[in-house]
């Protein structure tokens, strides 16, 4: 794993959980940009070296945020395994997540797409550079889409 600096050095309260972002981009530039807007967000940061090790981190720790290059490791749009391990996530679980796909083909905020890949938000690779806009108002409205469920959820004391 590579951890962010404020992972690595500062401290953090006990109260105060870690708010975790996987990345999964193995392109330099596009590496750079999701790095920076997550940092700007305030998660940490964990960066899989492939998929199997995302999809391995997928099932030991709670994401926030989810941000992954279709292209990641030389998959395919159609062919990518963590956003088919994503999309085998609990429901209970994926609630929780904020997944965002960067591609090259897609529309940013194109929710047709986003429903059809299974995740929250599409960016298209060309806006990395407004991605910590993008990610604020996804996580935005995520978080208003399943305010009420949530909860639920909390009241029921399940989760």
């Amino acid at each position: 794993w590579t951890m962010s600096a404020d992972e690595q050095g500062a401290e953090r309260s006990m109260d105060e959980p870690a708010r975790l972002a996987l990345v999964c981009a193995d392109q330099a530039d596009r590496q750079t940009a999701i790095k920076g807007a997550l940092e700007q967000l305030g998660l940490t940061l964990q960066i899989a070296k492939d998929a199997a090790e995302a999809i391995d981190a997928l099932r030991k720790s709670a994401y926030e945020v989810i941000v992954l290059d279709e292209e990641f490791q030389g998959a395919t749009p159609l062919d990518n395994p963590v956003l088919k391990a994503i999309a085998v996530m609990s429901i209970t679980v994926r609630r929780y997540v904020l997944v965002a796909l960067v591609g090259k083909d897609v529309k940013t905020f194109d929710n047709m797409t986003a429903f059809a890949k299974s995740v929250n938000v599409v960016v298209n690779v060309n806006d990395l550079p407004q991605l910590v806009g993008v990610l604020r108002r996804a996580l935005a409205d995520n978080n208003e889409f399943y305010r009420v469920y949530r909860q639920v959820l909390r009241e029921a004391g399940k989760r």
